[in-house]
């Protein structure tokens, strides 16, 4: 078991042991709300391209990974089938960037909030991290 910003992190081997988890947190809701993202910054420490192409949540059992696109002038979200994290460099999934989508959420995401998440890669490995804390983002 490996910590990293007091937060567990399991992973199985190959891949998941090249990439590093920086900042993740989950983004506080309003009441009722059904949707939220989970944002990181993943940093590929290999010489290879790695993959990011599923997400799982403790929150929710509707995860997707997403990005904004430009289409006829406006701002839009969109469900992707991956991350490619360029070898030696960091994909950053952010506010108004990519981000992991959770939808269809169990309950309010509050100050008080803990999620976990399983991230899969495509060499089938997975990195598990535990108590994401929630953080509010003002607009």
């Amino acid at each position: 078991m490996k910590k990293l910003l007091n937060l567990a992190i399991l992973s199985t081997f190959a891949i998941a042991n090249e990439i590093t988890i920086n900042d993740p947190y989950v983004r506080q809701t309003p009441p009722n709300s059904k949707t939220t993202a989970i944002f990181l910054e993943l940093k590929n420490n290999s010489d290879k391209d790695i993959k990011l192409i599923k997400a799982q949540s403790s929150l929710s059992d509707t995860t997707e990974i997403h990005d904004h696109i430009m289409e006829n002038g406006k701002k839009m979200m969109v469900q992707i089938p991956q991350i490619t994290i360029k070898a030696n460099s960091s994909a950053e999934l952010k506010p108004g960037g990519m981000h992991i989508m959770i939808l269809n959420l169990k309950e309010n995401i509050t100050p008080q909030t803990k999620a976990n998440l399983t991230l899969y890669f495509d060499d089938n490995s997975t990195i598990e991290l535990k108590d994401i804390k929630s953080r509010s983002i003002k607009k």
